[in-house]
């Protein structure tokens, strides 16, 4: 029998800062307040999240995050199977 265990990861992220997020597969990203800029590496698709806004991550790829504007802050849980 398997549970789901759910981590949450609160970041602060200044105007200009970024931060890369290696291995972020499945990944639930949201903006709690201010503009962030998500890429994936070898993904063409550049994200924009505006505060409330989330976007999920299915890729095994490096997940980088920037503030557009700032502070920002990005939530971002994963969900784990445990035995």
């Amino acid at each position: 029998m398997s549970t789901h265990a759910t981590a949450l990861t609160r970041l602060l992220l200044q105007r200009g800062q970024t931060s890369r997020l290696p291995g972020a597969r499945v990944a639930h990203l949201c903006s709690a307040a201010g503009t962030l800029w998500i890429t994936i590496d070898h993904d063409a698709r550049d994200i924009v999240l505006e505060p409330g806004q989330c976007f999920t991550v299915r890729s095994n790829e490096t997940v980088t995050v920037s503030a557009l504007t700032g502070p920002a802050v990005l939530d971002l849980r994963t969900a784990g199977a445990t035995a």
